[in-house]
């Protein structure tokens, strides 16, 4: 059976799907503001995808590269050296409660990788907690240390998938 799926690139007038998707999923502790989505859309728009089927919006992926990136744990992680700025950070990946564990997310993350081998950026880097470990290392993330979180003692995992397409400049 084949689903009609679309991955496409954020626009500011998917905002209302986006924050429905958002606040469907509650996926992150950090609730995120209509303004800072619409910037991010503006301002990031090659690395937020959207996936729809049948024309309704049902996930998104959100990365933007390390320089515009105020990721408190890079620094704090000591891999400031490791992580290039021509690197990305995955900041945000969400899917609808109703269409998750049926792939939607590995798809896009697997478009968010072909953006990034585009653009010949080194590599994606992430935080996740431990339930969400084994995922990501399924679609090729390898683990690159502990990050403690800002919040308490959670603890979280430093991920990265490395672009094997990636050509240094000379």
């Amino acid at each position: 059976m084949e689903f009609p799926i679309n991955i496409r690139e954020a626009q500011v007038s998917d905002i209302e799907h986006i924050c429905l998707i958002q606040e469907s999923a509650q996926t992150s502790q950090d609730e995120i503001t209509r303004e800072i989505l619409e910037e991010r859309i503006r301002s990031h728009a090659d690395t937020f995808l959207l996936a729809s089927l049948d024309g309704q919006v049902i996930a998104y992926i959100f990365a933007r590269t390390v320089k515009s990136s105020l990721n408190k744990w890079i620094l704090e992680s000591g891999n400031e050296k490791f992580i290039s700025d021509r690197s990305i950070i995955l900041e945000d990946l969400s899917v609808h409660p109703d269409f998750q564990k049926q792939g939607f997310g590995t798809l896009l993350l697997a478009s968010l990788k072909e953006v990034i081998r585009q653009k010949n950026s080194s590599a994606i880097y992430l935080v996740c907690k431990d339930e969400w470990l084994t995922y990501f290392e399924m679609n090729g993330f390898m683990e690159q240390g502990i990050v403690e979180g800002e919040r308490s003692s959670e603890v979280a995992f430093l991920m990265c998938w490395r672009n094997p397409f990636y050509q240094e400049e000379l």
